[in-house]
């Protein structure tokens, strides 16, 4: 029913959405050619075919994308005001992505007026489309036409859900009860009977497509006496879902898997989608290599400054908790004396955070100007790029933690390791040294629940002013 629909509107949008990108951008081409002499200014125009490439590589980055910002799915809009901001934040990502590319690639015989045409075109474009699928898709002449059956009270919920989704063609057409409720005309559909009497009413000629069982909380026995009911309508023909509802509703991320023949309810806290996941990978192994190219002059430089300024390796590392715990070498320049650790005991009575954490205002571990200064500016992080590209870190996620340290967690705190560490993020941005070690925590956990590509970009693009001013940095 609606999983099965959901799987049909997103394969119908998906097609859409390329068609129409194509199509704007095809679009976009022929418009700037038939206005060569307005565009002069921005040189001459190259044969469509040189544009080719270009699209296939923009057709899967677009739907990407879209994916990222929730425009596919049971993530996907409700409404066309939602629909359209989600649209227009998506390709914002999506130009500032394609114009990187098109930068770093040297695409120099790309004419920025077909990209900007192709951009305004390609906004009206998917909204046509996605209009055209709703029309055939959506508003289907063959409606779905839906028992819920089960407690007062989930039978009320599950009701008023299906009712919200009507222009998906679920209809809700009867209740059921469990036997401790009878009729009530304020839940605003008639009532059948129990469940043994849907059966019944499928005999008698009504027509019902779906059954969704919600059983009350503390009912949950009613699903074995209800077996026979169940074995009836699967021979009728009729689909039959039960809403789990009796699990914890504090318990976020709940899926049914499938494996080897074993059907899996999987709770978790952290994100599951393996496609946003990997583009997340390939992001940071693409970038955190061009970083390490284009920076190298950099670290030449402060690494000459450290050897020259101070005794010592020039490199510092140490054994930090990656995903899950698993420990990794983390690289930093140095900026501190080499037996900091050893002296790190003796500052105890120093320590101004309030957790198992060490931050201390004027470290005199700390060798000279230039320590103050690499670690005021963040430049003393710069070698994490390494661990990035190893797959140690990531750009955005909790930063990574001392074993010592991680010892002596909470419970609750330890689920903060559940994402691969970061160099960035809601803590970096959010004032650093400046907030308690509890704060730091539930920031690191408002994170991982709320983790999306988006939210990775705006961590990552307002830790850039952050560093800057160095705020909270110790």
């Amino acid at each position: 029913m609606i999983s099965e629909r959901a799987r049909l509107v997103t394969v119908a949008y998906v097609i859409a959405d390329a068609v129409a990108t194509a199509a704007a951008f095809a679009g976009a081409y022929l418009i700037r050619e038939r206005l060569t002499s307005l565009a002069e200014p921005f040189g001459p125009l190259f044969p469509f075919t040189d544009y080719l490439p270009l699209l296939a590589l923009v057709i899967p980055l677009w739907l990407v994308v879209f994916h990222a910002s929730g425009m596919y799915g049971s993530r996907a809009a409700r409404t066309l005001r939602t629909e359209i901001s989600r649209l227009a934040r998506a390709l914002t990502i999506a130009a500032l992505l394609l114009f990187g590319i098109i930068f770093a690639a040297k695409l120099d015989y790309v004419s920025r007026p077909v990209i900007l045409l192709f951009l305004f075109l390609n906004a009206i474009s998917i909204e046509a489309f996605r209009g055209v699928v709703r029309g055939l898709v959506l508003d289907s002449t063959i409606r779905r036409r839906i028992v819920v059956a089960g407690g007062y009270r989930a039978v009320q919920k599950v009701a008023a859900t299906v009712d919200d989704h009507r222009d998906w063609g679920l209809d809700v057409i009867a209740l059921a009860t469990d036997g401790s409720w009878t009729d009530d005309p304020s839940l605003g559909h008639r009532v059948l009977g129990t469940y043994d009497d849907i059966p019944r009413a499928v005999a008698n000629g009504e027509i019902i497509d779906e059954v969704l069982i919600a059983p009350a909380s503390d009912r949950t026995d009613d699903l074995r006496r209800i077996e026979s009911v169940l074995l009836h309508l699967e021979q009728l023909g009729i689909v039959t879902r039960l809403v789990v509802n009796f699990l914890p509703t504090h318990l976020p991320h709940l899926n049914f898997d499938e494996f080897g023949g074993l059907s899996l309810l999987t709770m978790g806290t952290k994100p599951r989608d393996e496609v946003l996941l990997f583009v997340r990978r390939i992001v940071d192994v693409v970038v955190s290599a061009l970083l390490l190219v284009a920076l190298s002059p950099l670290f030449a430089l402060i690494a000459l400054a450290i050897k020259w300024s101070s005794p010592g390796v020039v490199l510092f590392r140490q054994i930090r908790c990656g995903l899950h715990g698993r420990p990794f070498v983390f690289l930093k320049f140095r900026t501190m004396r080499e037996d900091a650790e050893a002296l790190k005991p003796a500052l105890a009575e120093f320590n101004e955070m309030d957790g198992p954490v060490f931050k201390m205002t004027n470290d005199p571990r700390i060798v000279n100007r230039l320590g103050h200064f690499l670690r005021r500016t963040s430049l003393d992080e710069l070698p994490q790029l390494w661990n990035i590209l190893r797959g140690d870190m990531s750009f955005v996620g909790p930063r990574p933690a001392v074993l010592d340290e991680v010892r002596e967690y909470e419970p609750w705190q330890r689920r903060r390791l559940s994402m691969p560490p970061g160099l960035t993020c809601l803590w970096q941005i959010s004032g650093r040294s400046d907030l308690t070690f509890a704060e730091w925590m539930r920031l690191d956990l408002e994170y991982i629940d709320n983790w999306s590509l988006w939210l990775d970009l705006k961590i990552a693009l307002k830790t850039i002013p952050a560093v800057l001013l160095g705020r909270g940095a110790k």
